[in-house]
Parts: structure tokens; sequence; C-alpha cells
């Protein structure tokens, strides 16, 4: 994962840790003030922590001693005096048992997709398919997707999405971004455009951490998704290259890339190389899709 965008998503975390901890610590002090006997319950808990955490065996006690204290404060019109964690399952440290939560995978997207420019995501229950010419075939084609980003993992992991300016390509894909997002997933949400232009930068430069930290924000996502490929300005022996090897490697890791295009198959073939191409239409792991249809934008 690019060590900025982790250190950033961690640091978001730790701010909601340290928040949670500091308002309930006031919480605490509140209550300790007002009441002898909370006061005295509550130093049966910490002193029953102690013991479990010298000798063990207490676990239960503890959770006893807890109680008694939540019930004073509920009795008493107190708000609880233990943090109040955005993150339940981790308590705001981002990792379970060295692996990562799924509440640091959603900061990370949030960054990714703050980054990428798209704003609002879209949910496949709200799509309105009146806008569309070929109702029945679109409400088809939407709910193969949506079962796509349901499956874990996805049985192919290249989508290739291709069809006219303005027949619902990038309303599709940000609804299954969005989908995959609820399921707790890495996503990264990016124009061809813009992923072009940080790559290019990056390779003309000679800065190995700038080169390194730009791929691994496309290799490391579990679901890249490029929209509009083609309209990037191509930088000779750069674009093409690592295009092939962004989707060539996360191929190989079997990570999910998905692809919006004016393009149909020959012209990537014609604009970029047989490499892509054969990426794209490998059977095996790809799946093709032609939408047709009138520009919705006209309507």
């Amino acid at each position: 994962m690019n060590k900025k965008i982790l250190t950033q998503a961690k640091n978001i975390l730790s701010q909601k840790k340290l928040q949670a901890e500091s308002n309930a610590e006031k919480r605490k002090i509140e209550a300790i003030n007002s009441s002898k006997q909370f006061k005295n319950l509550y130093q049966d808990y910490v002193n029953c922590m102690i013991e479990n955490a010298k000798n063990g065996g207490l676990k239960n006690q503890v959770e006893v001693k807890k109680q008694e204290c939540n019930k004073w404060l509920k009795n008493n019109n107190f708000s609880s005096i233990f943090p109040q964690y955005s993150c339940k399952h981790c308590e705001d440290n981002g990792y379970i048992d060295g692996k990562m939560c799924d509440c640091l995978k959603k900061e990370i997207t949030n960054i990714l997709i703050e980054q990428s420019g798209f704003g609002k995501l879209e949910k496949f229950e709200d799509s309105n398919f009146s806008k569309f010419q070929n109702q029945e075939e679109m409400k088809k084609l939407y709910t193969l997707m949506q079962n796509w980003c349901n499956q874990n993992p996805p049985t192919k992991t290249l989508i290739y999405l291709s069809g006219g300016t303005g027949v619902g390509k990038t309303h599709l894909v940000k609804c299954m971004a969005n989908a995959l997002i609820e399921n707790s997933k890495v996503v990264n949400l990016v124009t061809a455009f813009s992923m072009n232009q940080d790559l290019v930068k990056a390779f003309t430069s000679f800065d190995n951490d700038l080169r390194e930290q730009t791929l691994q924000k496309y290799l490391d996502c579990e679901y890249l998704f490029i929209d509009d490929l083609g309209t990037e300005i191509k930088q000779k022996g750069i674009s093409v290259n690592m295009l092939y090897l962004i989707l060539n490697e996360r191929k190989m890791r079997g990570l999910s890339t998905i692809i919006t295009s004016n393009l149909n198959i020959n012209d990537v073939r014609d604009q970029y190389d047989e490499r892509i191409s054969s990426r794209i239409i490998d059977k095996t792991t790809s799946i093709c899709i032609r939408l047709n249809g009138e520009d919705l934008r006209l309507k």
C-alpha cells in the first residue's frame, strides 16, 4: 500500500481514537466527582482489571464490574465513561491480529476517492432505467455487475465496459465502486487521464520514492477503476508501458481492474498494442461488454 496514503488513513483513525478516549475521560471525571458511590464502583472495576492483568481468570468479573458502572450511569442520566470508538472491532487501532481492519480499508478508500475528484458515488438501487432505450438489457447488465461486486473473490478479475459517450458507463462504475466500498474493499477510482498524468509525472522524474509510491497506488488496491481509457495524452515510452505493467501485475496478483472506454477492442489494439488488448480479451479472466444506445446526456 502507498505509504503516504496508509499513514494518512492511520492518522485519521488515531485522531478518532484520541477523541473518543478524551471524551470518555471527561465523562468519567464528571461522574466520579458527582458521586462517592460511583467513585467506589469505578475503583472496584479498576482493581479487578489490575488483578486480572496480574493473575488472569477474572475476565467475567471485570465485565460484571463494568456493567455495574454502566447501570449506575444509566440510572443517573450519565453517558458512558467508556470510549465510544468509531470501530467496535479494532477500537480505532486499524488492525486486528495483525490484519488490516475494514475501518482502515474504508479510510484508505475515502482518501483515494477524494483524490480522484469523482465526488459523490451512486447506488445500484437508485438507478433510473427510464433514461435508457434498452431498459431490460440495462437492468440485466446492472444485475450482472451487482452480482459480480458481491463475489468474494470474483471469478473474473477484469471488466471492460465499452460504448459511446453518455450511454451510462461512468454511472455504472460509480454504482460498482460504491457497492464494493460497502463490502469493505479498498477501491481506487480514477480517470485514465489523471492516472496517466500521475504516472508520467513520476516516471519523468528522478525520484525513485515517487515512482514507487505512484505505482503502489495503482497496484495495491483491491479494485482499480480506470474511467474513459483512450482520453489520456500518451507520453511515448511511458503511457503504454505503464498501463501494461499495471494490468499485467494486477492480473498476476489476482486483483480486479474495471475499465470504461469509448474504444472497441480493435481500437485498443491500434491505439495501444497487442499486449494490452490481449489482457482485456482474455476469456479466462475478463468480461467484455459493449453498451449501445443514444447519448443519455441529450435527454
